[in-house]
């Protein structure tokens, strides 16, 4: 007893608690670190915590660093050890090696400052997103929702019910109209480098709606006969407009999650996502109740009974053989077993309902409260963003939202005519599909925004992958024509869709933390433009995968049935599971959870060559599908049977070389990137392979 120290109590409290290992320090002592044999211990064995951690632990409170200051501190540390023991406080550990000695720095760093406090500002308190100042952003997001759910499920009772298109030219259709939230990139770079009226957000918001309302005032003049593809590029550019004003709102809402405690962080994500697929819900409704009618739903139908029933032999050989043989020359003018309704909404009434709402919506946008703030220097600007970018921690999340969107986005292009084919699902079916989808979603959200903002996020998208991927399989009792019901194929869809909201949270929680202050809208804009870019190349390999099965791509050749089509069907389902499968080799390159990116942010690794090669990829994958999707839309009947835009192929002679050499190079880029990143170090001895990894 008489070695004990003097001190008081209280002090050999604290320096006891200051030798504690912090959770860094436990992973570094214990994951693959030495591991010697204690034959006092139980099992023979305990792990040593190297000394380094005991000698660096600094006694004094020093000033907080900026990051690159205190990255570079580090970097010195890693180098120098006289650097290490100076910063440290303590005299350099015989033998310590350079990752040891970063370790150390690192710890420093973390002590010395609450890297988990993204705003920089302790004053910051949360503010309430429902507060008057603020409800305006709770208003963009439903609005956006309308949008969303509006343009997007109406192309499958226009398409698919009407026109009878191909699932090439579906499938291209719907990344033809989600194809601006490609380019959410340059919305963020506008509002973040152009101030209006010095305002960063506010005024975007205003103008991107207004210019949707005006895109949706023409299409109301085209009157309800605008032809299909028309209408598809219409509702892309009235989405150019809302995208416009949802950039600007994701910086609103990156700057409110800020200033969210770190254990409560994700909550106004998840309320502006919620709001989201509410606005969904109300959409799909009102397309369930509006077009569910005669018109939309019975090919060649006509309500005027002075015009004569058409001839056309494309549209007459969709219509209901049992009506046909009844009444041969009144046919069009009687409702059809797959309508529900008598009545039925135009699309310029779909169109002008939806600018009621935008036109409601502006006062709670111009009410929204932003601090003004001075116009930066464009140059200086894009450098600081550039410098943001070559952080890991931001490349990083990039490529694994490009890599495993991709994969798991690929889609079984021919499942939405064979519904309609086999499953006779009809307009009304089909959007109590869409809104039990939606609600369901919604469910999810509120479920994790309660209890799960803090689950890993590997695990969250493991669990979720595998659960969508075993109620997909069950499509192949649809196939082979064990139990064609559609609603048994509804449970499926919606149970799916309901588990891949743990995937998409997952996706989507890391960017708040990877967001710095000053950069929201563009930082998030960015990640969010490399995940979108992904989504039109992810429908433009899934319809050129019907280039070699060339029975699924129209509804007349599945109409047929035969062994061939199930085989061919069956085959590509098979193939479209397996790759999405694959999604989850580049789980490791997904943070498990918040402080674990924040703590890769606050390390400040770089590579210019990373940050590089994201921006090369998303560019050149977003041109690379817009252009493809945009030549399938526009010029389907002229180039639609070209195999390379998923068609059977224009003569026989066509081949189907440079479909595959595309997809290859495509899945190509997904498979080296992962296994570049995440398991060459494994073979070169620099890590070890654990299960962990994916979870």
């Amino acid at each position: 007893m008489e070695n004990l120290p003097s001190a008081a109590p209280e002090e050999i409290a604290s320096d006891f608690l200051e030798h504690v290992p912090s959770d860094t320090e436990r992973r570094a002592a214990t994951d693959g670190g030495p591991r010697r044999a204690d034959r006092d211990g139980p099992g023979g064995f305990r792990f040593r915590r190297p000394r380094s951690f005991a000698i660096f632990r600094p006694r004094g409170g020093a000033q907080p660093q900026d990051e690159g200051s205190i990255a570079a501190s580090i970097d010195a540390a890693a180098r120098d050890p006289e650097v290490a023991s100076v910063s440290g406080g303590g005299e350099q550990s015989a033998g310590e090696s350079a990752e040891e000695r970063r370790i150390t720095a690192y710890d420093v760093k973390k002590k010395e400052e609450d890297i988990y406090n993204i705003s920089g500002s302790e004053d910051d308190e949360p503010i309430d997103p429902l507060s008057q100042d603020y409800i305006g952003i709770i208003a963009n997001y439903f609005s956006v929702g309308l949008m969303i759910g509006g343009s997007t499920s109406l192309l499958y009772p226009v398409l698919i019910v009407k026109a009878g298109a191909t699932a090439s030219l579906m499938t291209a259709s719907y990344a033809v109209v989600m194809v601006f939230w490609s380019y959410k990139i340059i919305f963020g770079f506008l509002s973040d480098c152009f101030p209006i009226f010095r305002y960063k957000r506010k005024p975007y918001i205003v103008i991107g709606w207004l210019f949707c309302a005006g895109v949706l005032l023409l299409l109301a003049e085209e009157g309800n006969d605008v032809d299909p593809r028309h209408l598809v590029i219409m509702l892309a550019l009235a989405n150019l407009g809302y995208v416009w004003a949802d950039v600007a709102s994701d910086g609103f809402m990156v700057w409110i999650a800020h200033r969210e405690p770190i254990e409560k962080r994700g909550k106004m994500q998840t309320l502006v996502y919620s709001m989201n697929k509410l606005g969904q819900i109300a959409i799909n409704v009102l397309i369930l109740l509006g077009f569910s009618g005669p018109q939309m739903n019975c090919a060649g139908f006509e309500s005027n009974p002075d015009v004569p029933c058409t001839l056309n032999i494309y549209v007459t050989k969709r219509v209901d053989l049992e009506l046909y043989q009844r009444n041969p020359d009144g046919w069009c003018y009687e409702k059809c077993h797959q309508a529900t309704f008598d009545w039925d909404l135009s699309i310029p009434e779909f169109a002008l309902s939806i600018c009621f709402v935008i036109a409601a919506s502006i006062p709670l946008y111009l009410r929204l409260k932003e601090e003004k703030v001075k116009p930066e220097p464009r140059m200086e600007f894009l450098g600081k963003f550039w410098t943001q970018l070559q952080r890991r921690a931001c490349w990083q999340v990039i490529l694994y939202g490009m890599i495993s969107h991709t994969t798991f986005g690929v889609m079984n292009a021919a499942k939405m005519p064979a519904n309609y084919i086999w499953l006779d699902l009809h307009t009304f079916k089909h959007q109590v599909m869409v809104i039990f989808e939606k609600v369901v979603f919604f469910i999810g959200l509120h479920l994790v925004r309660r209890y799960g903002l803090n689950f890993s996020w590997r695990t969250s998208v493991l669990v979720g992958s595998c659960l969508v991927l075993l109620f997909n399989s069950l499509y192949f009792l649809i196939i082979f024509d064990v139990w064609r019901n559609a609603w048994f194929y509804i449970f499926t869809d919606v149970s799916a869709l309901f588990m891949y909201t743990l995937n998409f949270l997952a996706s989507h929680a890391c960017m708040v933390e990877v967001a710095e202050p000053g950069f929201e809208s563009i930082t998030y804009a960015l990640i969010t433009t490399a995940t979108n870019a992904v989504s039109p190349l992810s429908a433009v390999i899934s319809y050129q995968l019907l280039a070699f099965f060339p029975s699924l791509n129209d509804q007349e050749s599945i109409a047929t049935d035969t062994p061939q089509v199930r085989r061919e069907f069956a085959c590509l389902h098979a193939l479209v599971i397996v790759l999405n499968l694959s999604s989850l080799l580049s789980l490791p390159l997904l943070p498990r959870q918040k402080k674990e990116t924040r703590e890769l942010v606050a390390k400040g690794e770089k590579s210019t060559f990373w940050g590089a090669y994201c921006i090369g990829s998303a560019f050149t994958f977003l041109l690379y599908s817009t252009v493809a999707t945009f030549v399938t839309v526009r010029y389907h009947d002229i180039y639609g049977c070209a195999k390379i835009l998923g068609g059977g192929g224009c003569s026989a002679e066509e081949s189907s070389i440079a479909t595959l050499a595309l997809v290859s190079a495509i899945l190509l880029y997904c498979y080296g990137t992962s296994f570049y990143l995440s398991y060459l170090p494994i073979l070169r001895g620099k890590k070890k392979f654990t299960w962990r990894m994916f979870i």
